[in-house]
């Protein structure tokens, strides 16, 4: 078969000879080396296509590592589409967070970087929209090499700035705290309800911490008005305070749930008047919280030569902590939706499928009153792993990005797709031989 390099010659060949343009069909490949399409297609964000279509999905850009809490949609200033903010905290000469723009025609902008962090130590960051309309990037970064301090910063950043601009940036909160080891840097974890922020990170003293800070906005900046501790009453259970995630969920109504953990999971309810909060392990991957119900992942068996997993999706009752709705899937080992995103009283949550090969990236939502359900699906144009995915609706439309790996390194990949909610047929599990999926190793540089 040939390859996308060899691919282009070919073409170029076939116009020298017969003098007339090529006819390569409208699915989209690989641009060569220097930008070069053959004559009818346009080189798009790395990809040929013929001049007047629009690919499904889009390939924005290659990393060495995207954690998968980075992934960011919120809806464009200056038009209908959603814009994508990323972290490439690890690729060394492009170290910040980057911005896609999709267009609801189908168009997706390049990769821009909007906010460098430069290459020094790393930074996990977590998104907001602030009340004044800029994004607010929460950075919780490494000390440097002869400190021993992290430092914890909210940024005010200008949003849908025009290309060839620098976004305006401007410093609103700083923290910091003693860093006592490990090899990760603590996710942070950032949710916002009017001048009022909430910003969670894991704090390696006492047997490990996670402290939620409560800044409200006066003035031009941003100060700490309260401090929250959450922490096992039971230091034994193995939560990592030094790597793994850091999650908030905040509801429609205010609640909010604190989740922190790696491969095991604990939650804590964060009370606005009591500094401290008590993390309760729990057996499954929590992926939303409400007041009364949780959206959670439950793995089942474990097909290990295919490295597949029989997975169940629930809504659980908090009280009595039953299943009020279940929906089976299969799901690749590489794969996770990590978290799900708060939308119209439920969450959106990716990838689902009952095919574990995942030849499309499926998203559901769920309520505490309504059961999972496929709301959009994009057809996939790669066969490598897949490691997370994130969905955004806006209007009509769901805008999907997910990562892949590929031969050591993750492909960001885009797209967009009709949202239906009304009268969408629930995810039904289906039997089938499981096949073996490419494994890439998990790394960190």
């Amino acid at each position: 078969m040939l390859g996308p390099v060899a691919r282009f010659f070919l073409a170029v060949a076939s116009v020298l000879v017969t003098g007339c343009a090529p006819n390569l069909g409208d699915a989209p490949f690989a641009c060569a080396d220097d930008g070069l399409c053959p004559e009818g297609y346009s080189c798009r964000v790395n990809v040929c296509v013929r001049k007047g279509t629009l690919p499904e999905t889009t390939k924005t850009t290659r990393a060495t590592w995207i954690n998968p809490a980075e992934l960011f949609w919120f809806p464009s200033a200056t038009d209908d589409g959603a814009t994508l903010l990323v972290n490439d905290n690890f690729t060394q000469g492009r170290k910040g967070i980057y911005d896609v723009r999709v267009k609801t025609d189908g168009s997706v902008s390049s990769a821009r970087m909007l906010f460098p962090q430069g290459d020094g130590p790393a930074a996990a960051s977590s998104i907001v929209l602030l009340p004044d309309g800029r994004y607010g990037i929460v950075t919780l970064r490494f000390p440097n090499i002869d400190g021993d301090e992290m430092m914890l910063d909210m940024f005010g950043v200008e949003r849908d700035v025009t290309n060839g601009t620098t976004a305006a940036i401007e410093k609103l909160f700083s923290a910091t705290s003693l860093y006592l080891g490990g090899v990760e840097p603590p996710y942070v974890s950032a949710v916002i309800e009017g001048s009022e922020m909430h910003i969670a990170w894991a704090v390696p003293s006492n047997g490990g911490q996670t402290r939620v800070l409560r800044i409200e906005r006066q003035g031009s900046l941003w100060n700490q008005t309260f401090v929250h501790v959450a922490q096992m009453n039971d230091l034994s259970p193995p939560i990592p305070p030094l790597s793994g995630d850091c999650q908030l969920f905040r509801t429609d109504d205010g609640w909010l749930t604190v989740r922190s953990g790696f491969e095991n999971y604990a939650l804590a309810t964060i009370d606005p008047m009591s500094p401290v909060a008590t993390l309760v392990p729990t057996s499954d991957e929590p992926l939303f919280v409400w007041k009364d119900h949780q959206l959670l992942m439950r793995r089942g068996k474990y097909d290990e030569a295919a490295g597949i997993y029989d997975v169940t999706f629930g809504i659980e009752d908090k009280a009595s902590m039953m299943l009020t709705s279940s929906t089976s899937s299969r799901l690749p080992d590489s794969a996770s939706p990590f978290v799900g995103v708060p939308f119209d009283g439920g969450a959106l949550i990716a990838p689902i499928s009952s095919d574990p090969n995942l030849p499309s990236i499926d998203v559901g939502w769920a309520s505490p009153t309504e059961p999972l359900r496929i709301v959009a699906s994009i057809k996939r144009q790669s066969s490598d792993p897949v490691y997370t995915a994130r969905a955004f609706v806006r209007g009509t439309k769901a805008f999907i990005a997910w990562v892949e790996y590929h031969q050591g390194n993750m492909d960001l990949w885009v797209g967009m797709s009709d949202f239906i909610k009304s009268g969408a047929k629930p995810l039904v599990s289906k039997t089938m031989t499981p096949q073996r999926v490419l494994s890439v190793p998990w790394r960190l540089p």
